[in-house]
């Protein structure tokens, strides 16, 4: 029987964790005063690309949360406003040089994220379906 050599156990480790990133999937979470609200495709893109700057409920105003960069970003910003997460923060960076809205809260993991959007009111953001916890709400756009 061979024994594994420590530069196939790499490749094996990496093809794994290649494989287990490829089945992440992003969660749209919010504070939970705003589980209540109405959200659509079209709503959701509002929402992240500034449009929408408040609740219909009771919500308050929109706070936006999101992660710097990574696969669950770019998954994400891809499937909700059709762009790259470059192209998301270039469209922030030109908002807010206009005066046109305030870029979004970023940050770097996921738990900060999480954290964040549950103390909130009106907090929106997304994470790694993986990550969610009971301290936010999971929202799902209607299509």
């Amino acid at each position: 029987m061979k024994t594994l050599t420590f530069r196939r156990l790499c490749v094996l480790a990496f093809v794994a964790l290649a494989f287990t990133r490829a089945w992440a999937a992003p969660a749209l979470i919010g504070n939970k005063n705003i589980a209540g609200e109405k959200l659509d495709g079209a709503t959701l893109k509002s929402v992240f690309l500034g449009k929408k700057v408040a609740w219909d409920g009771a919500g308050g105003r929109v706070v936006l949360a999101v992660l710097k960069g990574g696969d669950v970003a770019d998954a994400f910003l891809k499937g909700a406003v059709d762009m790259t997460s470059s192209a998301f923060n270039n469209h922030w960076r030109r908002l807010a040089m206009t005066g046109g809205g305030t870029a979004p809260k970023s940050f770097d993991k996921e738990e900060d994220l999480r954290k964040f959007v549950a103390e909130t009111p009106g907090a929106i953001g997304f994470v790694d379906s993986a990550s969610v916890d009971a301290s936010v709400a999971v929202l799902t756009p209607t299509p």
